[in-house]
């Protein structure tokens, strides 16, 4: 199981104490299974797309895993893991996609272009409280903004900053439309409803391109519904794994390469 970050990873890459601290409640089933936590280059150089990201990963899953993993992706990880699967069908025996964006629309691109221009202005308060307002709802929002208020602000470093609007950059260039054809891997799909950023309709565009895609839609959750919703997502995660697995020995035992099916 490889997790791929989103867009946070770019002011707090998990190189770092605060970014790994994102990843301390991480509602996937590490118990069940090996597991890698990955972040995307630091500094970032040259061009900076997400299907160079996806390039970036697989020289990862090589070196560190060698074999077919099930990625986990949520938000802008969703774009590399689209890409990923695309280019090294050979390396991906399946994919969690949480919040996914095939492409970027209007709704989509103000969001991001909003949360660039706070970060280059160093509007940390403001730039913190938008995105807990696209991330969370009811008493979860009110939890997180009373602990936000309570904490200093985290100002991350020029670097970071960079790091984080270059990223941005990335994401506004994505699109993989033309590549899901070429996507064999069984997908989880998995939306929030009320979500800003990644609202439920690029889910849906994304389950009916994929050739085995299952989909659900949790009601009245925004962006950081795998935090809020922790048991059911953690739910959803663990029986698609046995799913996987249970694929992956079958094609073992027919001697086929995982991703093409029987």
């Amino acid at each position: 199981m490889v997790v791929v970050p989103g867009l946070t990873d770019g002011l707090h890459p998990v190189s770092q104490p605060a970014g790994r601290r994102l990843f301390d409640e991480l509602p996937v089933p590490m118990d069940r299974c090996r597991g890698l936590v990955v972040s995307y280059r630091h500094p970032l150089t040259g061009a900076v797309t997400t299907a160079g990201l996806a390039a970036d990963l697989a020289e990862v899953i090589d070196a560190r895993v060698g074999a077919p993993v099930v990625l986990i992706a949520h938000s802008m990880g969703t774009m590399v893991a689209q890409h990923l699967a695309a280019q090294r069908a050979d390396l991906v025996a399946g994919m969690v996609l949480s919040a996914p964006l095939v492409d970027v629309d209007d709704e989509v691109r103000t969001v991001i272009e909003r949360w660039a221009a706070l970060v280059r202005d160093g509007r940390w308060a403001e730039f913190t409280d938008d995105a807990l307002a696209c991330s969370y709802t009811g008493a979860e929002l009110a939890r997180r903004r009373e602990r936000s208020e309570a904490l200093p602000p985290d100002v991350p470093d020029e670097a970071l900053r960079r790091r984080y609007l270059r990223l941005s950059e990335a994401c506004l260039g994505h699109d993989a439309s033309e590549v899901l054809a070429e996507i064999r891997a069984p997908a989880l799909v998995l939306a929030g409803e009320e979500d800003p950023i990644a609202p439920p309709h690029h889910a849906r565009r994304l389950a009916a391109a994929l050739h085995d895609a299952e989909l659900h839609v949790l009601p009245g959750l925004a962006h950081g519904f795998p935090e809020e919703a922790a048991s059911h997502f953690t739910a959803f995660v663990t029986a698609f794994l046995g799913e996987v697995a249970g694929r992956t020995a079958a094609w073992v035992g027919t001697d086929r390469s995982v991703g093409t099916g029987p």
